[in-house]
Formats: structure tokens, sequence, C-alpha cells
């Protein structure tokens, strides 16, 4: 996950099964500064001009994307970098900020 890049943030859709519950684009935004490691999960900030759009209230899990990175190293394309639980949405100076806690093993760089 590299700090410098955007992301955008997708949600599990309001499907009632595999066939027509996808992957819903939520918001899009840029990683804040810091990211915190506490009792083995991370905790990120991601800023978003506007709105943060989420739908499925049943679910929490936020898939993480950022251009030419994941599976899709050196290309214009989004990748996904990481599967993220939401844990907060607040308002900061007219911009929405995203806390989302990350279980799994992550790099965090420039």
């Amino acid at each position: 996950m590299r700090l410098g890049k955007p992301v955008q943030l997708y949600e599990w859709g309001l499907g009632t099964n595999t066939t027509n519950q996808i992957w819903i684009l939520s918001g899009q935004g840029e990683l804040r500064a810091k990211a915190k490691r506490k009792a083995g999960v991370t905790e990120v900030g991601v800023r978003i001009k506007g709105s943060f759009n989420k739908t499925n209230d049943k679910d929490d899990s936020i898939k993480v994307m950022q251009q030419g990175e994941g599976m899709t190293p050196v290309s214009d394309k989004w990748g996904e970098v990481c599967m993220a639980r939401l844990k907060s949405v607040e308002k900061e100076d007219g911009d929405t900020i995203v806390h989302l806690e990350i279980k799994t093993a992550i790099k965090i760089g420039k």
C-alpha cells in the first residue's frame, strides 16, 4: 500500500446471491499520513473529498484498491492492496475520514 497514491474503497453490495452481489465503489480519496498498529491490527484513515457512500449495513468489509499496485504492478489498472473492516466514519473540514482496520499482514510505504 503506497501512501502517496490515491485509493478506492469498495463495499460488498446488497445482492441476494453470488451472481448479483458485487463490489461497489463507495469512495475515492487518499491515505492519511500515519498508520497505527494496535494489538496486531493496522488502523489507517482515508480522506475522501465529499461523502462516503455505504449502502450495505449488514457487512463491514471494505476492499482497498490502488492504481498500479496489487496484482497489477506498473499499470494504470486498479489493483487490490488489502481487505479491511470499516471501523468508523467522521467528518473533518468538509471531507470525510474513513477509519479502517486491517487484520492481515500489510506493508505500508512510500
